[in-house]
Formats: structure tokens, sequence, C-alpha cells
């Protein structure tokens, strides 16, 4: 006898983990497999294409609850019991991407995830994935969904960078604490999406003569305050601690978030430094952006005088050190107003405030030793290099550029400190490490050491 059609039948079996509808007697009933035995659960409702068409939803829930591997007998006979003529709707049986992203946006909050993190999964999910994608059940998201979605939204006119944002970073965040926290999911439906290459808009810093007005601008430019209650007109003064703010930004290195966040115990004046201890965005203080950025800042004998210059007379450790026109702590998007009206009234091309920072690394790339700008802004050697490679020194001989490699290499742990002992070799120019400047010196006794 030819076994063919026996072994056939037994993988049909096997492969049977779904739900199927019928109608015996004329009333509906659902028909599945829960742990290899069959099931058959009675909706009481009679056979037309309005009721088939209802069950068909609670059909789909039901075999999306045996693929994850849920028992949804109990919710069927709760839904199902004493009304056999009823619509039973939805069953509490397998998520959906909408219903569990409700569970899941809740516990997202501060001090869990950034104020700004959360709100970019709210208007991400809710704006772009939950119109498309919200009644499906999530057990069954896959990697066809992804890129139907990425394509639809790429149609609608959205940037690469911005939908990589929606699904690579809040979609897949959500996907990710439903498989390792709450067990729901089983698989990950990004698995085999692959992301083409989001070209990242290169650094634009300020000439120095930009740099200069700029500066000058916000000493001289007088702002409105309101005198107070009982008046309508405005006065004009200046305000400085504008101009210290920008004067840091382009002195230091800090983002404008860090510079925002600074508070009166985190400068220290006389010894000419600060700590960056945390980040303002949306009106609320939090971790700084990345682990390296917790840092300390060297300032500048000018950075000190100008700040020096903004400290009230009564001042506590968590006072801000910037404030707007008010006396109340400075918020960055507010201050972009007037970041625009200044380079719009001195004719400068428009250009975001992160531009500070990249100024401020141009101008010290060629005169400062690499891990002292690690150090200061809190960038590593790689991002330096892929970023504002063109601004190094171009012209280095062999082994500095041996040095600063394996230096980074170093950090990066790829290698250990024995294996980059400095041999001997006369006759080789390194920096001084005990100036701290950028000035090369003769080193008679060994090679160039990071």
């Amino acid at each position: 006898m030819d076994e063919t059609p026996r072994r056939r039948r037994r993988r049909t079996r096997a492969a049977y983990i779904g739900c199927s509808i019928d109608a015996p007697r004329g009333r509906l009933r659902l028909r599945f497999r829960w742990q290899g035995k069959p099931c058959t659960i009675s909706s009481g409702l009679p056979d037309s294409p309005e009721t088939r068409h209802a069950l068909e939803k609670v059909r789909r829930r039901v075999a999306a609850s045996l693929e994850a591997g849920i028992d949804p007998r109990p919710a069927l006979c709760a839904s199902f019991a004493g009304t056999p003529n009823a619509d039973p709707g939805p069953l509490p049986v397998a998520p959906t991407v909408a219903s569990y992203f409700e569970q899941w946006i809740v516990d997202k909050v501060p001090p869990e995830v950034r104020r700004a993190q959360a709100k970019d999964y709210r208007r991400h999910l809710r704006g772009y994935v939950l119109p498309t994608l919200g009644e499906r059940p999530l057990v069954e998201l896959g990697p066809r969904d992804i890129l139907g979605l990425r394509a639809e939204l790429r149609q609608r006119g959205l940037s690469l960078k911005f939908v990589k944002n929606i699904l690579a970073g809040s979609l897949k965040a959500m996907c990710r604490d439903a498989r390792r926290i709450d067990h729901v999911l089983a698989h990950d439906p990004f698995e085999g999406v692959t992301w083409p290459r989001v070209e990242l808009p290169a650094p634009d810093p300020f000439t120095p003569e930009e740099r200069r007005r700029i500066l000058a601008w916000f000493r001289d430019k007088r702002f409105g305050f309101h005198p107070g209650e009982g008046t309508s007109s405005s006065r004009w003064r200046l305000h400085p601690p504008y101009h210290a703010y920008v004067h840091l930004l382009f002195w230091t290195g800090v983002r404008p978030s860090e510079a925002a966040g600074l508070q009166a115990g985190d400068v220290d004046l006389e010894r000419g430094g600060l700590e960056v201890r945390r980040s303002r965005h949306l009106y609320e203080d939090s971790a700084p952006k990345t682990t390296r950025a917790h840092r300390h800042v060297e300032l500048l004998p000018e950075t000190v005088r100008v700040l020096r210059a903004i400290v009230p007379l009564r001042v506590a450790p968590t006072s801000p050190v910037f404030v707007n026109t008010v006396g109340r702590q400075l918020e960055p998007r507010a201050f972009l107003p007037h970041w625009y009206a200044c380079l719009r009234a001195l004719g400068i091309r428009p250009r975001g405030i992160y531009s500070c920072k990249d100024t401020y690394i141009s101008t010290v790339l060629p005169l400062k030793p690499i891990p002292w700008i690690e150090e200061q802004t809190g960038v590593t050697y790689a991002t330096l290099k892929k970023h504002y490679g063109r601004w190094l020194p171009q012209r280095r001989d062999d082994a500095a550029s041996r040095a600063l490699d394996t230096l980074a290499r170093m950090k990066a742990g790829e290698l250990c400190t024995a294996s980059t002992t400095p041999r001997t070799r006369a006759g080789v120019q390194r920096r001084d490490p005990s100036s701290g400047s950028s000035d090369l010196v003769e080193c008679r006794g060994g090679e160039s050491n990071p």
C-alpha cells in the first residue's frame, strides 16, 4: 500500500492550529484544537451572512490566541453563555496592536523614559501605525506588515528618516516589550526587514565672523519685558542670560538642552569648569542624551567672565543658570524664535542652533588632542572622524596616525593595554602631555604615545 497519502494526512493534522466556523444545525459554532484535543464551542447565532461576518473577527482572534499559546476557551464560554442570539462582539482573547498599545503606553512616563520620547511614541503610533495596523492581532504582526506600512508612509511623502523613526524606533520598542516583558508576542516582526541607508545632514558650522556677529547681536539686543499687572506697554532692555547662553554654546561644545539644564551647583567659576548632569527638553529636566554626555567641561577665561556677570545676588544650588525674560528657566524650543530672528536680522543663512556645537568642534579639532575633545564634547573619536573628518589635521606623520587609531580602538575595547606598549624610536614628534597644548615637541626617547 502506498504510504504517501497516510504521511500527508499526518502532516495535515500536525500543522492544523487554526480555527474554523461551521453550522451543522443552523447555528454557528467555532471548531479548533487545544493541546491536541478537538474543541467545539457553539455561539448560538443563526447562520446568515451578517452573523458569519460578525463571527469571523472572533475566529481570527481565536486563531491568533492559539498561535500565541493562549487558551481561548474561558473567554469564549464567558462571551457566549446565556446569550444565544446576541452578537458576542470583540473577545479579550489576543490583544490587537491598538489594545496592547493603550496598555503599553501607560508605563512610558518619566523617569522610565524621557518626556520627549514618550511624546514621540504617542505621536508616531497613534498618528501613523494604528490607523493601518490597529485592528490587527498583535501575534499576527509580521515583516510583510512592516514593509507594507513603510511603503504606504513613503507614498504619503514622509522622509525615509522619519519613517524609520516611526517603525524601527517606536513600533519596534513596543514589539520588544511585548516579547520580553509581557510575553504576548512569540516572534520578532522586524526579522528580515532591512533599511536603506539614511543620509544624515552634514555639520554646518558658522564662520568666525558669523560667530562674532551673532554674539554681538545677543549682547546688544534689547528684549521686551512686561512691566507687570495694570500696564499694557512693554519695556525694552538688555538680557545678558541670552548672550551668555549663546556664548556657552559656541565656546564649550555643550548641546542646547544641556546648557538649558545647568544649575548653579553645576558651575564652578573659580576653577573654570562645569558638570553636565541633566538635559532640558519640553520644560522638563531629565538625564543627558547619552552616557558619555555626563561629563566635565572646561571653560575659557572669557566664558567664565560672561557667566560671572549673570550670577544673581541671591542664588541656590538648584537655581537655573539661564533664565528667560520672565525669570523662569530657559527652554531651548522657546528660545528658537530669538535665534532665527538674529540670523534673519544679520542676513546669515538660516541654520539650527545645534550648529554652535559644530562650530566649536570644527574650531578645536586642529588645535587639541582627540582624547581631550572626546571628554569635552562627549563625542567619541569614531563619530568625530565620521562627521567632522574634513576638519581633522590632514598632514600628520604615520606614527601619530597609528597612535590615534590605537587609542580609539583601545576605547572601543578592541585592544588590550599590553598590546599597545610604545616601542623606542628616536626622532619622532609627539604632543607634550604635560602642557595639554597642541604644540608638537621632539620625542627623543621613544615613539609618540597617545
